[in-house]
């Protein structure tokens, strides 16, 4: 047979470009005849999206909208290829993203206000509409506000409502507080909606969304990112979970009062402190100072008094002292009440009666103290090393320390013992003057003595 074949192939060998040309025409004919019909046939299939103002196509399935009067009135719906409907008429619904949609019921909130939940594409209910506001999906989660007692509170969840974290809005008492807020939407789509709050003529949002490029620069960093928008501060983690809202009006980023895990943050005129490393809020804002933390304990000020709390924000000393310095080696703080200084240990026992005028930190083993205008130094069992002889002194922040004893200066060391290094910087300031005041007499005196002898004309 296949040499039958080539047989006749060799005989119509003459013919075959006509037959190949009558071949093209029958084929172009056909596409032309049909082309009509088939443009029909999918017309006539998708027919129904005619009733409506408004589609969206995600594949297998149609969001569709119809409106009666724009911004007013207008249904939408979830239906299938074949126009038939997954789900009851709602006021919108949004882009799906990882298989869930955003979606706002007909029934508002008491308020008035749209409420907002997350539907599946066989438009099954995952994620109850109970939300003042939210977001499409990205990598397993979504940011939700909702009431919260005088504020709106945020919220982040997974995609079946799980909450991830929750922002301590109630801390933040002078922002993001309901009566001050607006609710805004774009026209016929109700899931494009969001809580505003005006300052100074621009808007503050309690969600925060960056561009690309600072986003990128948060998902690269090892721990959380503070960021600073129109005078305040937020701070957000590398998964861009807002961990403190932009409210903060300070982040001691050089750590001058921060240290043991913990970052000393301003909001008003009070301070707390967050993680460093997740962000989240371990000390409320109770305190209208701070100090560097020293072994362990951080010195705050609340109600004019000096208190100690732990790294994790626990109070151990209780808001006693007027005055108080950091903890020391020696397991020392000096402290004040009514102008009387003594010393306390770590758990806030005394360890050196209040009952001096002035007391120093201790170093080297060593505390100076004030009685009746004479220094001298105390060890830490209180007793007087070095006897209160001094006119002016300072702490042993070296081995040895500057006094003064009758105008005179002196090298003190740990044991006592003075080396001359002259006189007090008082007697000298006392000699210039002396000496600038024999120079103007004697000076007035020379011009006196020539005028006397000057002769007249």
């Amino acid at each position: 047979m296949l040499q039958q074949y080539y047989r006749s192939a060799w005989r119509n060998r003459s013919r075959l470009p006509l037959l190949i040309f009558l071949a093209t025409l029958r084929n172009l004919t056909l596409l032309f005849l049909f082309w009509p019909s088939a443009g029909l046939f999918a017309q006539s299939s998708q027919a129904w999206l005619t009733e409506y103002d408004e589609c969206q196509d995600y594949g297998e399935v149609y969001v569709v909208k119809k409106i009666t009067k724009a911004c007013r009135s207008y249904q939408t719906f979830l239906t299938d290829k074949n126009g038939r409907k997954l789900t009851p008429a709602y006021r919108d619904i949004g882009d799906f993203e990882e298989g869930l949609a955003e979606f706002v019921p007909m029934q508002r909130s008491g308020q008035g206000y749209g409420l907002h939940g997350f539907i599946d594409k066989q438009g099954k209910v995952i994620i109850e509409p109970k939300y003042i506001s939210t977001d499409r999906f990205r990598q397993g989660k979504t940011w939700v506000i909702y009431p919260a007692g005088s504020h709106y509170g945020l919220s982040y969840i997974d995609r079946r409502g799980k909450e991830l974290y929750k922002i301590p809005i109630q801390h933040y008492s002078i922002d993001y507080l309901i009566k001050n807020a607006t609710i805004d939407h774009t026209c016929n789509h109700d899931t494009k909606e969001d809580v505003l709050w005006w300052r100074k003529g621009e808007f503050f949002i309690l969600n925060f969304n960056f561009t690309p490029f600072v986003t990128e620069q948060i998902q690269r960093s090892k721990h959380v990112t503070a960021f600073k928008y129109q005078g305040k501060f937020g701070i957000i983690d590398p998964d861009l979970v807002l961990k403190v809202p932009v409210a903060l009006d300070a982040v001691d980023v050089d750590y001058t009062y921060s240290g043991q895990g913990m970052q000393r943050v301003q909001y008003g005129a009070k301070y707390g402190y967050v993680s460093p490393v997740t962000g989240e809020l371990i000390v409320p804002f109770n305190y209208t100072d701070t100090r560097k933390p020293t072994n362990g304990l951080f010195w705050v000020k609340k109600n004019g008094k000096w208190g100690c709390i732990d790294k994790t924000g626990q109070l151990r000393i209780p808001h006693l002292y007027d005055e108080a310095t950091g903890f020391t080696a020696e397991d020392r703080s000096a402290v004040a009440i009514k102008g009387k200084f003594g010393h306390i240990d770590k758990s806030g026992n005394v360890r050196t009666p209040l009952t001096y005028d002035f007391a120093s930190y201790y170093q080297h083993g060593l505390s100076m103290v004030r009685m009746k205008d004479k220094y001298g130094f105390i060890d830490t069992t209180n007793r007087l090393i070095i006897p209160l002889i001094y006119d002016e002194a300072f702490p042993f922040d070296r081995v040895t320390t500057i006094v003064e004893r009758y105008w005179l200066r002196y090298e003190l060391s740990l044991n006592g013992r003075e080396k001359f290094l002259g006189f007090s910087y008082k007697l000298d300031a006392v000699l210039i003057i002396i000496g600038l005041l024999l120079f103007i007499w004697f000076n007035s005196l020379i011009i006196r003595v020539i005028s006397k002898f000057r002769p007249v004309r």
